[in-house]
């Protein structure tokens, strides 16, 4: 089942991994996870961006972008 979650990458760091904030409104199910190349590219400059996503197996598989919401 699709959900929409926030994706926050830190404004800096020097983690090579460069692991994002994944997390569903009210956070939940929280992840530190690596960005595939398309979801960074559809982020672009932005330090934060919401998408559809399905968890499973510990970590989220984000699909495409949706509007910003408020929270």
């Amino acid at each position: 089942m699709s959900e929409i979650v926030k994706v926050q990458v830190p404004l800096i760091s020097n983690d090579p991994a460069e692991h994002a904030l994944v997390y569903a409104e009210g956070r939940k199910r929280v992840v530190q996870q690596p960005l595939d190349y398309t979801t960074k590219q559809l982020m672009g400059n932005d330090s934060k961006a919401f998408f559809e996503a399905e968890f499973r197996r510990g970590k989220w598989t984000i699909g495409k972008r949706v509007k910003d919401r408020d929270w």
